[in-house]
This record gives structure tokens, sequence and C-alpha cells, in this order.
């Protein structure tokens, strides 16, 4: 069977002040008028006509229970993992494995973050499809799919380097032999649990005695490590397959200004270029400025150059 896991325990600091540590980005609006992205991804997956909606499940943090409750009704509670603390993606992968194993001990598990935009649910649900017949063929592969343009194609891993630096980013575009690491993945549970054995066992001993009862003892035990430095750059068992839809990962306000027009009441712009305005409430005028973000919500005010966006993530620790 199919298990499809929406991780959704972000804090999208990159998004202040519409993101706020009790509602992050993954629960707002920010491509869709009404739909938050956590939505978009759980519609893009319940798409998938041969996905059962009990064999999903979501990864979040504890404090966003209710958000997760109030967005996916549909959604078995038994199947929402709420994490204690934040150790980003490999515990939360694992703790997600080992109780799909205990369901379905031949489970194909598909990982999405539940903050991509995908221009096509089609497309991604034939990719996905041909990724879990892979798995299907080769159980002990882990499979990954990528954001691309290009036709689906299916290649053995040579190497997976995560967060390049820019020098060797740029020495990697040259080659024209890299792919964009999408963040989707495909595998057996058994497989990434035995993968977490092998070169976390740290992890993966911990997930054998993790109970609800000691969730909390346990878990900060758990490094924080992502999936991608804890396996996928180990292993030696890596696929990936070139994305037939396009994918953006939308990390910060420039970024999402790429892909939806501004809000506002009423927008006057006088002399004003290449700025992206969020403030639905209000009227606003622009006058001889150009490169802004200007964000307003109730929990503050946003004014920042785009080529600084990612700088924004900074704020949260000068409030507090």
């Amino acid at each position: 069977m199919i298990h499809p896991v929406i991780m959704a325990g972000g804090v999208g600091m990159r998004f202040w002040p519409l993101s706020t540590p009790s509602r992050p980005k993954q629960f707002l609006p920010l491509i869709h008028s009404k739909k938050s992205m956590f939505q978009l991804t759980l519609e893009n997956i319940l798409s998938w006509t041969e996905v059962n909606k009990d064999n999903i499940w979501v990864v979040t943090h504890q404090n966003f229970k209710l958000l997760v409750k109030k967005q996916a009704s549909r959604l078995r509670s038994s199947h929402c993992l709420l994490e204690p603390m934040m150790r980003n993606t490999a515990p939360c992968i694992g703790w997600a494995a080992k109780k799909i194993v205990e369901k379905d001990p031949e489970a194909t598990m598909v990982v999405l973050p539940a903050d991509n935009w995908i221009d096509d649910k089609k497309k991604l649900i034939q990719d996905l499809k041909t990724a879990a017949h892979f798995v299907e063929q080769n159980p002990n592969s882990l499979y990954i799919e990528m954001g691309g343009r290009k036709e689906q194609q299916l290649f053995r891993v040579k190497q997976f380097i995560e967060k390049p630096d820019l020098k060797q980013a740029r020495q990697m575009l040259k080659t024209k032999r890299y792919l964009w690491n999408g963040g989707m993945f495909v595998w057996k549970a058994k497989t990434i649990l035995q993968e977490l054995k092998k070169y976390e066992p740290s992890i993966f001993e911990g997930l054998q005695k993790l109970s609800l009862q000691n969730l909390n003892s346990v878990y900060k035990k758990f490094p924080t490590i992502s999936i991608d430095y804890a396996v996928m750059e180990r292993s030696k068992n890596v696929a990936v397959q070139k994305a037939s839809f396009q994918w953006t990962d939308i990390g910060s306000w420039e970024g999402l200004s790429s892909l939806r027009r501004s809000r506002a009441r009423k927008w006057i712009q006088l002399d004003s270029k290449n700025c992206f305005i969020d403030v639905p409430q209000k009227t606003v005028a622009t006058v001889g400025v150009s490169d802004l973000i200007v964000v307003d919500t109730p929990h503050g005010l946003l004014i920042c150059h785009k080529k600084d966006t990612q700088r924004v993530k900074e704020i949260s620790k000068l409030i507090e």
C-alpha cells in the first residue's frame, strides 16, 4: 500500500510578519486566496486514486495540532504525529516510517514537504506512480523526486550533495550533470529504517523504544539532522527521477513574489517598479521606489529590499 507522509513542522521565519510561531507558513494561504500550502499539498495527494485517505500521515510540531485538525479534518487523528520538539527531517521521517511499518510491513512511503508549490498535480501524481512502481521492483532503493522541467528519466545517483557552497554550486551547474533535490522521497518504509540503522544508529535505536509515554525524553536525545545529511549523502542505493512538473520551494517573500501578484485593497504606484505588496486590508501607495517587499499584518510591518529577503529570519531573534 501507498502511505503518503506530509512534513508540516517548519516555523517559516522568512515569512514574518505573516508567518508566526503559532501559525507558520505551511498553514497560510500564500498562493491560493483561501487554501494553505498544507491544504494544497493534501489536495494533490488526495487526487491520487490509488491512495486511501486513511493511509495519509502528517508529521508536525505539537503546537500545530489544532491547525492540522482544522485544515485536514478528514485525516485520522492517530495519523497526525506530534513532535514535542523540532529535530529536522531525519527523526520525523524515521518516526513516520516506524508507525507505518507497524501497520503495513511492506508499505511504500511517499514523503512530501507541506510548503512546496507544484504547477500540475496530474503530472506530480504520474511521476509518483512511476516512483512507487520503481520502488516495488527495487525495494532497497531510495528514490528522489526532483523538481525540474524535463521528461521523466530515471538515474542511479552517483553523488548526493546537500547545500553546496556558492563556488561548488557554480561548478556543479557548469557540468549540467546535477539536479536540484525537490525534497520529495519515495521508498519502502522498512528500507529507510534500515538505512537509518546503518548511518544514524542513535536515531534508529531511539525509534525502537519510542512510545507516547516516553516521547519527550527519547525525542530530545535525537540529533538535529536532515534526512539529506543523515542518509541521502551516505547511501549507495539512491535513484533519482527528473520531474515532469514545475516545482518551487517557497522559501522567502522574494520567491513568493515570482509566483503570484501583490495583494492590496488598492495599490497606487508612482514611479515604482518591481515591488511586491501584501497588504490586503489597506490602500498602499509607493512613490519612487523599486525592488521592495512590503507586508503588513496585525503582528508587524515588513519593508525589505528583495535582495535581502533571506535575512527576514533574523527578525524573530531580535523580537524575542
